[in-house]
C-alpha cells in the first residue's frame, strides 16, 4: 500500500539577452556642398606684322644728316681744309725761296689762279632704303575651367549600446512529498469510520 506521492518539482526561469549594437543619431540636416565653378577661358596675344623702311642712307647723300653724323663731317671738313691750306702754304713758301731761278710772286700767284680744281662724278642717291620686316605672332593661352566643392557635412553621433543578460527565476526546484495514507487509531475502535468490529 502507497503511503506516499513524491513528486519533482523543476526549476523555472525566464532569461533576457540584449546584444550589443550601435545607435546612431541622424542628423536634422541633410549635407550641404557650396559649389565654386570657374569656366575655361582663351586668351589671345596678337601682334602685326611690321615693315621696318630706314632711308637714312639716301637722305645722307644729299647731305641731310643726323646730329652725330653732321659734327663728325664737319670736323672731317675743317681738318682737311686745314691739311690742304698748310700745304698750300708750304708749297707757296718752297716756291718763294727759289727766287734766285727767276720765279717772282706775281708768277706763283698767277699759277694758283690758274690752278683747276678737281672733279669727281658721283651719282646721287647713291644708297637705297635698308627695308626689314618683322612677321606678325598670335600666341594662345588656354585656361581650363575648374568646379570645386566644400561639403558641410552634419554631426552624426553614435552610441555604444553594450550587450546586456538578465535571468529571472520564476520558480525555485523543489519537492512535494505528501501523505496519501490514511491514520492509525489505537485501540481501533477510536477510528471514526470504524463499524465497530474488532478484527
Amino acid at each position: 500500500m502507497q503511503l506516499l506521492s513524491i513528486h519533482s518539482i523543476p526549476i523555472q526561469y525566464q532569461m533576457h539577452v540584449e546584444p550589443a549594437h550601435l545607435e546612431m543619431e541622424h542628423a536634422a540636416d541633410a549635407p550641404t556642398a557650396k559649389v565654386t565653378q570657374q569656366d575655361s577661358k582663351l586668351v589671345q596675344h596678337t601682334t602685326n606684322s611690321q615693315i621696318h623702311m630706314n632711308a637714312y642712307n639716301m637722305r645722307k647723300a644729299f647731305g641731310l644728316l643726323n646730329s652725330t653724323d653732321f659734327a663728325h663731317s664737319r670736323a672731317e671738313k675743317a681738318e682737311a681744309h686745314i691739311s690742304s691750306v698748310i700745304q698750300d702754304t708750304v708749297i707757296t713758301g718752297k716756291q718763294l725761296s727759289h727766287i734766285e731761278k727767276n720765279v717772282t710772286i706775281s708768277d706763283i700767284i698767277k699759277q694758283k689762279a690758274l690752278k683747276q680744281p678737281s672733279y669727281k662724278t658721283v651719282f646721287l642717291p647713291n644708297g637705297g632704303t635698308e627695308i626689314s620686316w618683322t612677321p606678325g605672332k598670335t600666341d594662345l593661352q588656354y585656361e581650363p575651367g575648374h568646379v570645386s566643392m566644400d561639403w558641410n557635412l552634419p554631426q552624426v553621433d553614435c552610441k555604444y549600446v553594450p550587450s546586456s543578460f538578465s535571468l529571472k527565476i520564476t520558480q525555485w526546484p523543489h519537492v512535494e512529498v505528501k501523505y496519501i495514507g490514511g491514520f492509525n487509531y489505537f485501540p481501533p475502535s477510536a477510528d471514526p469510520e470504524s463499524t465497530g468490529k474488532a478484527e
